[in-house]
């Protein structure tokens, strides 16, 4: 009876030393942990959350643009060193802000998840995403292939079909991250046309900086955390140079354009770089969603599908800073620089400094040297594999404070359930608790 006791007693002390743990530098966490964190409770809901969105309206390369943020702010906020507690997420490929806020099961997103543990959340939307004729910024009910940026919440209507033409790409399926079946372009002399030649990636970054200064008043107050999920990563890398944060928090994250051209340099691939893809805007239509959703019963696929359709569905301007695409970053600058409404302060820099800015965002800033960044990823990422996040580290470990790597064992590319997002948002509770970012 003794010796069961003492047994017992021994088990009882070894409880929370038996408790799941961060893997190792390029460890994985397994199924064992997975089951225990979905089991236990280990961060539970501490706050309520105020919930607001903002429009910003800013002028850049002559022509009008609108900034969205949404900001999820907690009524006991969680501090880390004194400070509170940020999460700055920038959107996926062709999604918008309120992904973070609702999944496409219709159920809490990542950024309410946190929000009710204490941490502030901070939704970005890419200039050109939200639908200003939405309340919400739904695009719902716009048929898929009659979208087109909008880039300013003066628009009282979307574009009519004669400012743009769609063609299509002449691949089989759009079977990687960075192929789709249509694309839409603006024609030649229109107002889209000189909205989207405006629309350079250093717009992309300024928007995001100025929406971050909004929602974080008291910057000596906080410890700000950026996550970039997917290609919203390519936009947050290089707004460090214009707003620095204490860290980035990975899951699914895109590196910046100069990681990806090297991957895929590695397999012998460089037909990004040459690529005519300036003002393209690609429609991200069932296929994509499909290449992303292949683990999931067709049922529950087109249910979720149709959620999915209150998000953009396409992309804009973008894909040369974050594929590195040099001949449609210096086609977009020239064609900028050829047009009509370049404002004379910027002509005055001369076109050398206007093509710098063109491709700096496709950099690692030397801000990063102040950083710490995790990039944490699932086994089975369909966009970001771990040979992928292992190539984008070789590049971007040289920039960073300090740089690590961590795995989910049987995650996919994104947190569509409500189990994904507890088993990351637990992974990342507890890797801001080790300290790795102080």
């Amino acid at each position: 009876m003794k010796l069961r006791i003492v047994l017992g007693l021994l088990g009882f002390l070894a409880g929370p030393a038996m408790a799941w743990e961060l893997p190792p530098d390029n460890g994985t966490v397994g199924p064992a942990s997975i089951a225990e964190i979905l089991g236990g409770n280990t961060y539970p809901e501490t706050s309520s959350f105020r919930q607001e969105i903002a429009f910003i309206d800013f002028a850049a390369n002559g022509q009008n643009f609108t900034q969205v943020v949404v900001t999820l702010t907690p009524d006991t906020p969680r501090l880390r060193n004194g400070k509170k507690l940020v999460v700055v997420g920038g959107e996926p490929g062709s999604e918008y802000a309120m992904d973070f806020v609702t999944t496409v099961e219709g159920k809490e997103g990542p950024g309410i998840w946190l929000a009710k543990r204490g941490i502030s959340f901070v939704a970005l939307t890419r200039v050109g995403r939200w639908n200003f004729l939405s309340s919400t910024g739904s695009w719902e009910a716009v048929p898929i292939g009659e979208r087109m940026p909008m880039f300013n919440r003066a628009q009282k209507a979307h574009w009519p079909k004669r400012e743009y033409e769609a063609k299509r790409s002449g691949v089989a399926g759009a079977l990687t991250a960075s192929a789709s079946l249509v694309y839409r372009f603006p024609r030649k002399g229109t107002e889209l046309e000189k909205q989207m030649l405006a629309a350079t990636p250093r717009v992309f970054v300024e928007g995001y900086r100025r929406a971050i200064e909004k929602a974080i008043p008291d910057r000596n107050g906080s410890f700000v955390l950026f996550w970039g999920m997917s290609t919203g990563g390519a936009s947050l890398y290089p707004l460090a140079k214009y707003y620095t944060p204490d860290g980035y928090l990975g899951w699914g994250t895109s590196s910046t354009g100069l990681a990806y051209v090297n991957g895929k340099v590695l397999v012998g691939n460089l037909n990004d770089i040459y690529e005519h893809s300036a003002l393209r805007v690609r429609e991200r239509g069932i296929e994509d969603f499909e290449f992303y959703t292949k683990n999931i019963d067709p049922a529950t696929r087109a249910a979720w599908w149709k959620a999915a359709l209150k998000d953009p569905r396409f992309k804009s301007t973008e894909d040369a800073s974050m594929m590195f695409g040099a001949a449609a970053l210096t086609e977009h600058g020239l064609r900028l620089w050829q047009s009509d409404f370049l404002p004379a302060d910027i002509r005055a820099r001369g076109l050398g400094a206007l093509m710098q800015e063109m491709f700096e965002p496709s950099y690692p800033p030397a801000e990063l040297k102040k950083v710490a960044v995790l990039e944490l990823n699932g086994t089975n990422d369909e966009a970001l594999p771990p040979a992928t996040v292992d190539a984008n580290r070789k590049i971007m470990e040289p920039y960073a404070r300090k740089y690590r790597v961590g795995r989910i064992e049987g995650m996919h590319h994104y947190l569509f359930t409500q189990d994904s997002i507890k088993t990351v948002g637990n992974v990342w509770m507890k890797y801001i608790e080790s300290g790795f970012f102080d």
